[in-house]
C-alpha cells in the first residue's frame, strides 16, 4: 500500500471538509443588527482560531455585534476547544454525542459563536490567536515525534523554512507543501517507531486515553488497531472476533469506521491529523 505523500487516502483525508453555520448567540446579538448566520465549509484538519477573523468581520460588518470583544466559539452549550482540528472537534461533539455515525441531521453543524464573557476556566489562552494556535500545533507535532523516537530531534532539526512550510501548508490547505515537509517525520527516515502517536476519546468529560502504543508484535508482526484498543480498553475492544465476543463499540478517525484488523502504524501514517497523532473517537454500540 502507498504511503505519503502519494497515498490517496492521506490525499482524501487532507480534503475532507464540513459545513459549518456559524450563527451568533441570541443573548450578544445588536438591536440594530440581522440575525444572518455564516456558512462555511470548513476543512477537517484545520483549526478555528484559522476562520475566526473571517467570522468575527462577517457579524461586525452585518451589525450583529457593537465591539470587537474576544471571540469563542460553543455547540449546545459546550465550549469548543480551539486546539482540537475543526473534524476531530464535529466528531467528538457531533457524531459520538449523538451515537449516529453517518452525521445524519447534524449538518451543516450548528456553531454558536461569543464575543461576551470567554470561558478561561475551561479553554487556554484566546482562540483568536492564530500564532498561539501555531505555537499548540507545534507542540503536538513534537509530542508525537518524541513517541515515534523518543526524542524530538527531528522536528528539532528541521530548519525555520521547513517549520514555516509545515504551518503555511494547514494555512493555506496546500498537501504538496505540508507533506513535503511532514513526510520526513511520518515516514522515520523508513525506521520502525518506538511508539504511535495515538490519542482515544470516550464519551462523556472522559480524560483522553494517551499511552505508549507498541506498532509490531513480539514477532515482529504489525498490530492491528483492535490491539490496540484492547491494550487501553478491554472490555470495549475484545481480541476474540466472534460471536460470543460481541462489538461493545466502535472506532472514528474522521467520521469513518475503519476495520479494526487494520494495521495501526498504517494508519498512524495514512490516517492521522496534521498534528500526526492519530485520533480514535469511541462510539459506544
Amino acid at each position: 500500500m502507498s504511503l505519503p505523500p502519494s497515498s490517496p487516502v492521506a490525499k482524501a483525508i487532507w480534503s475532507g471538509s464540513i459545513p459549518i453555520l456559524f450563527t451568533l448567540d441570541d443573548n450578544e446579538l445588536c438591536g440594530r443588527g440581522v440575525d444572518m448566520g455564516l456558512m462555511i465549509e470548513a476543512q477537517r484538519c484545520s483549526y478555528l482560531p484559522l476562520l475566526a477573523e473571517t467570522v468575527r468581520d462577517h457579524f461586525v460588518r452585518t451589525g450583529q455585534v457593537s465591539g470587537p470583544g474576544e471571540i469563542w466559539f460553543h455547540y449546545k452549550g459546550t465550549p469548543l476547544k480551539w486546539h482540537y482540528a475543526i473534524g476531530l472537534l464535529f466528531d467528538i461533539l457531533g457524531l459520538q454525542a449523538s451515537n449516529n455515525c453517518a452525521a445524519e441531521g447534524l449538518l451543516p453543524w450548528n456553531v454558536t459563536v461569543n464575543f461576551q464573557n470567554y470561558p478561561g476556566d475551561k479553554l487556554i489562552a484566546s482562540c483568536a490567536d492564530s500564532n498561539v494556535c501555531k505555537d499548540a500545533f507545534m507542540s503536538m507535532i513534537k509530542e508525537a515525534d518524541y513517541l515515534r523516537n523518543g526524542t524530538t530531534k527531528k522536528v528539532m532539526n528541521l530548519s525555520k523554512a521547513d517549520q514555516t512550510q509545515l504551518w503555511d501548508g494547514i494555512l493555506k490547505h496546500d498537501y504538496n507543501r505540508f507533506w513535503d515537509v511532514n513526510h520526513r517525520l511520518v515516514l522515520n527516515d523508513g525506521a520502525a517507531p518506538r511508539h504511535l502517536p495515538v490519542r482515544i476519546y470516550l464519551p462523556g468529560n472522559s480524560p483522553v486515553i494517551q499511552e505508549p502504543f507498541i506498532p509490531a508484535d513480539e514477532q515482529d508482526h504489525p498490530r492491528t488497531l483492535r490491539q490496540i484498543l484492547n491494550d487501553a480498553l478491554p472490555a470495549l475492544f475484545p481480541l476474540e472476533d466472534d460471536a460470543t465476543a460481541g462489538h461493545a463499540a466502535g472506532a472514528l478517525i474522521h467520521g469513518v469506521k475503519p476495520s479494526l484488523e487494520t494495521s495501526a502504524l498504517w494508519a498512524a501514517q495514512n490516517m492521522a491529523y496534521a498534528d500526526n497523532f492519530l485520533h480514535l473517537v469511541i462510539v459506544i454500540e
